[in-house]
Protein backbone atom coordinates (compact mmCIF):
# COMPACT_ATOMS: atom_id res chain seq x y z
CA UNK A 1 0.00 0.00 0.00
CA UNK A 2 1.05 3.65 -0.64
CA UNK A 3 0.94 6.11 1.12
CA UNK A 4 0.55 10.12 0.20
CA UNK A 5 4.34 11.96 0.30
CA UNK A 6 4.36 14.29 2.62
CA UNK A 7 7.54 16.19 3.20
CA UNK A 8 9.49 15.51 6.19
CA UNK A 9 12.69 17.42 5.74
CA UNK A 10 10.82 20.35 3.45
CA UNK A 11 12.99 23.52 3.15
CA UNK A 12 11.19 25.31 5.49
CA UNK A 13 12.95 22.80 8.18
CA UNK A 14 16.08 22.58 6.88
CA UNK A 15 16.63 26.46 6.27
CA UNK A 16 15.63 27.45 9.87
CA UNK A 17 17.37 30.55 11.40
CA UNK A 18 18.45 30.57 15.14
CA UNK A 19 17.97 34.09 16.85
CA UNK A 20 21.27 35.33 16.08
CA UNK A 21 20.89 34.46 12.35
CA UNK A 22 23.56 32.48 11.94
CA UNK A 23 22.58 29.66 9.49
CA UNK A 24 21.86 26.31 10.67
CA UNK A 25 21.38 22.59 8.91
CA UNK A 26 19.12 19.78 8.94
CA UNK A 27 19.77 17.07 11.03
CA UNK A 28 22.04 14.14 9.30
CA UNK A 29 23.32 16.08 6.59
CA UNK A 30 26.52 17.38 9.24
CA UNK A 31 29.54 15.82 7.58
CA UNK A 32 28.23 15.39 3.57
CA UNK A 33 29.71 18.24 1.29
CA UNK A 34 30.40 18.56 -2.22
CA UNK A 35 33.83 17.43 -3.46
CA UNK A 36 36.24 20.08 -3.16
CA UNK A 37 38.82 21.15 -5.39
CA UNK A 38 42.13 19.87 -3.43
CA UNK A 39 44.29 22.77 -4.85
CA UNK A 40 41.66 25.59 -3.99
CA UNK A 41 41.82 23.81 -0.35
CA UNK A 42 45.50 24.46 -0.16
CA UNK A 43 45.54 27.95 -1.34
CA UNK A 44 43.12 28.87 1.23
CA UNK A 45 43.40 27.36 4.25
CA UNK A 46 41.48 27.39 7.74
CA UNK A 47 40.50 31.40 7.73
CA UNK A 48 41.82 33.20 10.76
CA UNK A 49 42.34 37.14 11.00
CA UNK A 50 45.66 37.57 9.60
CA UNK A 51 44.69 35.36 6.31
CA UNK A 52 41.90 36.97 5.42
CA UNK A 53 42.96 40.26 4.63
CA UNK A 54 45.07 38.40 2.27
CA UNK A 55 42.06 36.23 1.08
CA UNK A 56 39.83 39.50 0.79
CA UNK A 57 42.25 40.94 -1.56
CA UNK A 58 42.77 37.50 -3.52
CA UNK A 59 38.37 38.28 -3.71
CA UNK A 60 38.41 41.91 -4.89
CA UNK A 61 40.93 40.94 -7.82
CA UNK A 62 38.20 38.68 -9.15
CA UNK A 63 39.00 34.89 -7.38
CA UNK A 64 35.32 33.56 -7.66
CA UNK A 65 36.78 30.90 -4.63
CA UNK A 66 37.88 33.68 -2.93
CA UNK A 67 34.98 35.59 -3.36
CA UNK A 68 32.66 32.74 -1.79
CA UNK A 69 34.55 32.02 1.23
CA UNK A 70 34.62 36.00 1.85
CA UNK A 71 30.90 35.58 1.11
CA UNK A 72 30.98 32.67 3.83
CA UNK A 73 33.03 34.47 6.40
CA UNK A 74 30.61 37.56 6.10
CA UNK A 75 27.76 35.50 6.72
CA UNK A 76 29.30 33.49 9.53
CA UNK A 77 30.32 36.02 11.63
CA UNK A 78 32.67 34.82 13.26
CA UNK A 79 35.96 35.92 10.98
CA UNK A 80 35.00 39.33 9.65
CA UNK A 81 31.83 41.15 11.94
CA UNK A 82 28.98 39.79 10.10
CA UNK A 83 27.13 41.21 7.72
CA UNK A 84 24.72 39.44 5.55
CA UNK A 85 24.37 42.17 2.79
CA UNK A 86 27.95 42.17 2.05
CA UNK A 87 27.83 38.60 2.01
CA UNK A 88 24.69 38.43 -0.59
CA UNK A 89 27.31 40.59 -2.40
CA UNK A 90 30.44 38.14 -2.39
CA UNK A 91 28.24 35.20 -3.30
CA UNK A 92 26.48 37.23 -6.27
CA UNK A 93 29.49 38.22 -7.77
CA UNK A 94 30.98 34.71 -7.52
CA UNK A 95 27.77 33.32 -8.65
CA UNK A 96 27.57 35.27 -11.80
CA UNK A 97 31.06 34.20 -12.48
CA UNK A 98 30.43 30.23 -12.11
CA UNK A 99 31.26 29.37 -9.12
CA UNK A 100 28.94 26.33 -8.45
CA UNK A 101 29.56 26.62 -3.79
CA UNK A 102 28.20 30.45 -4.35
CA UNK A 103 25.31 29.71 -6.07
CA UNK A 104 24.35 27.38 -4.04
CA UNK A 105 25.23 29.76 -1.10
CA UNK A 106 23.11 32.62 -2.43
CA UNK A 107 20.20 30.32 -3.19
CA UNK A 108 20.13 29.91 0.55
CA UNK A 109 20.24 33.58 1.29
CA UNK A 110 17.60 34.30 -1.08
CA UNK A 111 15.36 31.43 -0.11
CA UNK A 112 15.29 32.60 3.42
CA UNK A 113 15.37 36.06 3.36
CA UNK A 114 18.88 36.99 4.98
CA UNK A 115 20.80 39.70 3.21
CA UNK A 116 18.04 40.28 0.59
CA UNK A 117 14.59 39.92 0.03
CA UNK A 118 13.03 36.64 -0.16
CA UNK A 119 12.94 35.33 -3.55
CA UNK A 120 12.02 31.55 -4.13
CA UNK A 121 12.10 32.16 -8.30
CA UNK A 122 15.79 32.78 -8.08
CA UNK A 123 16.69 31.00 -5.05
CA UNK A 124 15.39 28.15 -7.26
CA UNK A 125 17.19 29.38 -10.40
CA UNK A 126 20.49 29.57 -8.46
CA UNK A 127 20.11 25.57 -6.97
CA UNK A 128 19.39 24.49 -9.84
CA UNK A 129 22.98 26.06 -11.52
CA UNK A 130 24.83 25.07 -8.43
CA UNK A 131 22.71 21.13 -8.92
CA UNK A 132 24.07 21.07 -12.71
CA UNK A 133 27.63 21.36 -11.68
CA UNK A 134 27.02 18.50 -9.29
CA UNK A 135 26.97 20.01 -5.59
CA UNK A 136 24.34 17.52 -3.74
CA UNK A 137 23.06 19.90 -1.02
CA UNK A 138 21.87 21.66 -4.50
CA UNK A 139 20.40 19.10 -5.80
CA UNK A 140 18.68 18.11 -2.59
CA UNK A 141 17.20 21.55 -2.47
CA UNK A 142 16.14 21.94 -5.87
CA UNK A 143 14.70 18.52 -5.64
CA UNK A 144 12.42 19.89 -2.64
CA UNK A 145 11.68 22.93 -4.19
CA UNK A 146 10.36 20.94 -6.91
CA UNK A 147 8.14 18.54 -5.00
CA UNK A 148 7.05 21.23 -3.13
CA UNK A 149 6.13 23.74 -5.75
CA UNK A 150 7.98 25.99 -4.05
CA UNK A 151 9.14 28.87 -6.11
CA UNK A 152 8.60 26.96 -9.18
CA UNK A 153 5.87 25.08 -11.09
CA UNK A 154 5.51 21.52 -8.30
CA UNK A 155 7.25 18.67 -11.06
CA UNK A 156 7.15 15.60 -9.21
CA UNK A 157 9.53 14.13 -11.90
CA UNK A 158 12.15 16.97 -11.77
CA UNK A 159 11.89 16.01 -7.86
CA UNK A 160 12.74 12.45 -8.27
CA UNK A 161 15.59 13.45 -10.32
CA UNK A 162 16.98 15.80 -8.46
CA UNK A 163 16.88 14.05 -5.28
CA UNK A 164 18.31 10.85 -7.17
CA UNK A 165 21.56 12.61 -8.55
CA UNK A 166 22.10 13.88 -4.55
CA UNK A 167 20.87 10.52 -3.03
CA UNK A 168 23.66 8.97 -5.31
CA UNK A 169 26.17 10.83 -3.89
CA UNK A 170 25.18 9.68 -0.04
CA UNK A 171 23.32 12.61 0.90
CA UNK A 172 21.26 11.45 3.66
CA UNK A 173 18.33 13.96 3.66
CA UNK A 174 17.63 13.22 -0.29
CA UNK A 175 17.90 9.62 0.07
CA UNK A 176 15.56 10.27 2.88
CA UNK A 177 13.43 11.92 0.40
CA UNK A 178 13.42 10.05 -2.50
CA UNK A 179 12.53 6.85 -0.77
CA UNK A 180 9.55 9.07 0.86
CA UNK A 181 8.34 9.31 -3.36
CA UNK A 182 9.08 5.61 -3.84
CA UNK A 183 7.33 4.93 -0.66
CA UNK A 184 4.01 7.39 -1.87
CA UNK A 185 4.14 6.69 -5.79
CA UNK A 186 4.40 10.26 -6.27
CA UNK A 187 6.56 10.78 -9.73
CA UNK A 188 7.02 7.34 -9.92
CA UNK A 189 5.66 3.58 -9.70
CA UNK A 190 5.16 3.20 -5.73
CA UNK A 191 7.76 0.68 -4.85
CA UNK A 192 7.61 0.09 -0.87
CA UNK A 193 10.98 -2.07 -0.81
CA UNK A 194 13.08 0.37 -3.09
CA UNK A 195 11.50 3.04 -0.44
CA UNK A 196 12.82 1.01 2.50
CA UNK A 197 16.24 1.02 0.62
CA UNK A 198 16.51 4.45 0.94
CA UNK A 199 15.37 4.87 4.19
CA UNK A 200 18.02 2.54 5.36
CA UNK A 201 20.94 4.29 3.45
CA UNK A 202 20.08 7.40 5.28
CA UNK A 203 19.12 5.74 8.73
CA UNK A 204 22.63 4.31 8.09
CA UNK A 205 24.55 7.44 8.21
CA UNK A 206 22.68 9.29 11.27
CA UNK A 207 19.89 10.66 9.53
CA UNK A 208 17.33 11.25 12.29
CA UNK A 209 14.38 11.32 9.99
CA UNK A 210 15.63 8.28 7.74
CA UNK A 211 16.03 6.66 11.22
CA UNK A 212 12.34 7.27 11.77
CA UNK A 213 10.86 6.36 8.17
CA UNK A 214 12.67 3.37 8.65
CA UNK A 215 11.10 2.53 12.04
CA UNK A 216 7.98 3.26 10.19
CA UNK A 217 8.05 0.78 7.82
CA UNK A 218 9.15 -1.68 9.84
CA UNK A 219 5.80 -0.86 12.26
CA UNK A 220 3.50 -0.99 9.37
CA UNK A 221 5.22 -3.89 7.41
CA UNK A 222 4.89 -1.90 4.64
CA UNK A 223 8.08 -4.00 2.85
CA UNK A 224 7.44 -7.18 4.81
CA UNK A 225 6.79 -8.42 8.24
CA UNK A 226 5.88 -6.17 10.79
CA UNK A 227 8.87 -5.74 12.93
CA UNK A 228 8.21 -4.46 16.76
CA UNK A 229 11.78 -4.61 17.88
CA UNK A 230 13.39 -3.12 14.67
CA UNK A 231 10.89 -0.05 14.66
CA UNK A 232 11.48 0.80 18.49
CA UNK A 233 15.43 0.29 17.54
CA UNK A 234 14.95 2.82 14.77
CA UNK A 235 12.77 5.33 16.57
CA UNK A 236 14.77 5.19 19.49
CA UNK A 237 18.56 6.32 17.61
CA UNK A 238 15.84 9.07 16.01
CA UNK A 239 14.52 9.95 19.16
CA UNK A 240 18.34 10.15 20.68
CA UNK A 241 19.47 12.78 18.09
CA UNK A 242 15.92 14.75 19.63
CA UNK A 243 13.96 14.50 16.07
CA UNK A 244 10.57 15.03 17.57
CA UNK A 245 8.14 13.04 15.96
CA UNK A 246 10.18 10.24 16.82
CA UNK A 247 10.51 11.21 20.84
CA UNK A 248 6.56 11.63 20.53
CA UNK A 249 6.30 7.81 19.33
CA UNK A 250 8.53 6.89 21.90
CA UNK A 251 6.55 8.29 24.70
CA UNK A 252 2.88 6.94 22.95
CA UNK A 253 4.79 3.17 22.91
CA UNK A 254 5.94 3.50 26.74
CA UNK A 255 2.18 5.24 27.31
CA UNK A 256 0.44 2.27 25.89
CA UNK A 257 2.89 -0.29 26.23
CA UNK A 258 3.58 -0.78 22.80
CA UNK A 259 6.77 -3.05 21.86
CA UNK A 260 7.88 -1.85 25.17
CA UNK A 261 6.97 -2.81 29.20
CA UNK A 262 4.81 0.24 29.97
CA UNK A 263 6.35 2.57 32.07
CA UNK A 264 4.51 6.34 32.30
CA UNK A 265 7.46 8.18 33.64
CA UNK A 266 9.22 6.79 30.67
CA UNK A 267 6.40 8.35 29.03
CA UNK A 268 6.38 11.55 29.95
CA UNK A 269 10.24 12.27 29.62
CA UNK A 270 9.83 11.42 25.87
CA UNK A 271 6.55 13.44 25.29
CA UNK A 272 8.01 16.42 26.90
CA UNK A 273 11.06 16.43 24.93
CA UNK A 274 8.88 16.03 21.77
CA UNK A 275 6.35 18.66 23.30
CA UNK A 276 9.01 21.20 24.53
CA UNK A 277 10.03 21.02 20.17
CA UNK A 278 6.57 22.37 19.47
CA UNK A 279 5.30 18.52 18.63
CA UNK A 280 1.07 19.85 19.20
CA UNK A 281 0.30 15.89 19.71
CA UNK A 282 2.56 15.59 22.42
CA UNK A 283 1.84 18.69 24.08
CA UNK A 284 -1.99 17.15 23.87
CA UNK A 285 -0.48 13.82 25.36
CA UNK A 286 1.43 15.45 28.24
CA UNK A 287 -1.39 17.45 29.11
CA UNK A 288 -3.61 14.20 29.57
CA UNK A 289 -0.75 13.01 31.68
CA UNK A 290 -0.84 15.83 33.74
CA UNK A 291 -4.57 16.04 34.33
CA UNK A 292 -5.07 12.22 34.84
CA UNK A 293 -2.24 11.93 37.24
CA UNK A 294 -0.70 9.55 35.44
CA UNK A 295 3.41 9.56 35.99
CA UNK A 296 2.98 12.72 37.39
CA UNK A 297 1.51 14.38 40.17
CA UNK A 298 -2.10 15.30 38.78
CA UNK A 299 -2.10 19.09 38.17
CA UNK A 300 -5.11 20.80 36.11
CA UNK A 301 -3.00 23.93 35.61
CA UNK A 302 0.42 22.09 34.03
CA UNK A 303 -2.51 20.06 31.71
CA UNK A 304 -4.41 23.73 30.74
CA UNK A 305 -1.01 24.85 29.72
CA UNK A 306 -0.14 22.14 27.49
CA UNK A 307 -3.46 21.63 26.05
CA UNK A 308 -3.27 25.26 24.98
CA UNK A 309 0.37 25.11 23.85
CA UNK A 310 -1.34 22.36 21.12
CA UNK A 311 -4.83 24.10 20.70
CA UNK A 312 -3.32 27.02 19.74
CA UNK A 313 -1.39 25.26 16.70
CA UNK A 314 -4.61 23.77 15.85
CA UNK A 315 -4.75 20.36 17.53
CA UNK A 316 -8.25 19.24 16.79
CA UNK A 317 -8.05 16.41 20.47
CA UNK A 318 -6.14 19.65 22.45
CA UNK A 319 -9.03 22.12 21.76
CA UNK A 320 -12.04 19.58 22.94
CA UNK A 321 -9.98 18.77 26.01
CA UNK A 322 -8.84 22.64 26.40
CA UNK A 323 -12.51 23.48 25.97
CA UNK A 324 -13.75 20.92 28.89
CA UNK A 325 -11.38 22.49 31.82
CA UNK A 326 -12.47 26.34 30.22
CA UNK A 327 -16.29 24.56 30.78
CA UNK A 328 -15.53 23.63 34.14
CA UNK A 329 -13.12 25.90 35.35
CA UNK A 330 -10.38 23.31 36.01
CA UNK A 331 -6.86 24.54 35.77
CA UNK A 332 -7.92 27.71 34.33
CA UNK A 333 -10.93 30.52 35.15
CA UNK A 334 -14.36 29.08 34.30
CA UNK A 335 -15.18 30.81 31.38
CA UNK A 336 -17.90 29.73 28.64
CA UNK A 337 -16.72 32.10 26.09
CA UNK A 338 -13.51 30.54 25.85
CA UNK A 339 -15.71 26.63 26.53
CA UNK A 340 -17.83 27.07 23.28
CA UNK A 341 -14.57 28.95 21.17
CA UNK A 342 -12.87 25.97 22.01
CA UNK A 343 -15.56 23.63 21.05
CA UNK A 344 -16.24 25.23 17.35
CA UNK A 345 -12.69 25.11 16.78
CA UNK A 346 -12.16 21.28 17.94
CA UNK A 347 -15.30 20.30 15.45
CA UNK A 348 -13.74 22.34 12.48
CA UNK A 349 -10.29 20.92 13.11
CA UNK A 350 -11.12 17.46 13.30
CA UNK A 351 -11.24 16.74 17.01
CA UNK A 352 -14.32 16.33 18.94
CA UNK A 353 -17.95 16.78 17.44
CA UNK A 354 -18.89 18.44 20.67
CA UNK A 355 -22.85 19.28 19.45
CA UNK A 356 -23.80 17.76 22.78
CA UNK A 357 -21.52 19.96 24.77
CA UNK A 358 -22.57 23.22 22.56
CA UNK A 359 -26.46 23.00 23.20
CA UNK A 360 -25.34 22.57 27.11
CA UNK A 361 -23.04 25.92 26.65
CA UNK A 362 -25.73 27.69 24.26
CA UNK A 363 -28.84 26.30 27.25
CA UNK A 364 -26.81 28.73 29.70
CA UNK A 365 -24.86 31.50 27.60
CA UNK A 366 -26.50 35.01 26.31
CA UNK A 367 -26.79 35.88 23.04
CA UNK A 368 -24.45 38.35 23.09
CA UNK A 369 -21.75 35.65 24.38
CA UNK A 370 -22.28 33.49 21.85
CA UNK A 371 -21.91 36.05 19.44
CA UNK A 372 -18.70 36.91 20.88
CA UNK A 373 -17.65 33.12 21.13
CA UNK A 374 -18.09 33.19 17.04
CA UNK A 375 -16.38 36.26 16.55
CA UNK A 376 -13.40 34.51 18.02
CA UNK A 377 -14.02 31.73 16.28
CA UNK A 378 -14.10 33.73 12.91
CA UNK A 379 -10.94 35.60 13.65
CA UNK A 380 -8.67 32.46 15.18
CA UNK A 381 -5.51 31.79 13.32
CA UNK A 382 -3.35 28.85 14.25
CA UNK A 383 -0.08 29.58 15.97
CA UNK A 384 3.17 28.62 14.04
CA UNK A 385 5.23 27.06 16.53
CA UNK A 386 8.86 28.66 16.17
CA UNK A 387 12.07 26.26 17.72
CA UNK A 388 15.65 26.87 16.86
CA UNK A 389 17.52 23.76 15.89
CA UNK A 390 21.01 23.09 16.51
CA UNK A 391 23.43 25.34 14.60
CA UNK A 392 25.56 24.29 11.83
CA UNK A 393 26.63 25.41 8.76
CA UNK A 394 24.43 25.40 5.84
CA UNK A 395 26.99 27.44 3.27
CA UNK A 396 29.31 25.88 1.40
Amino acid sequence: MCHPWHQSIGLAFVFALVLNLNVVDARGEKGLRPKRDKNAEKQFPSLNARNFANLLRQAQHGDRRAQTRVGVAFAKGDIARQNLVEAVRWFSEAAEGGDPHAQHDLGIMLYLGVGAERNLPLAAKWFEAAAQAGVPQAQFRAGTMYGNGEGVLKNSGKALALLRQAAVQGLAPAQNNLGKMYRSGEGVACDNLVAMKWFAMSAEQGDAVGEFDLGVMYWNGTAGQKDLAKALYWFQRSANRGYAEAERVIGWWYRDGIGVTKDLQAARTWLLKAAQQGNADSQNKLGFLYEQGQGVTADDGQAADWFAKAAEQGDGHAQANLAALYQSGSGVPRDLIQAYKWYRLSRQNGGLDGSDQLRELADVMTTDEITESERLVSEWQPHKWSSPVGEADLLE
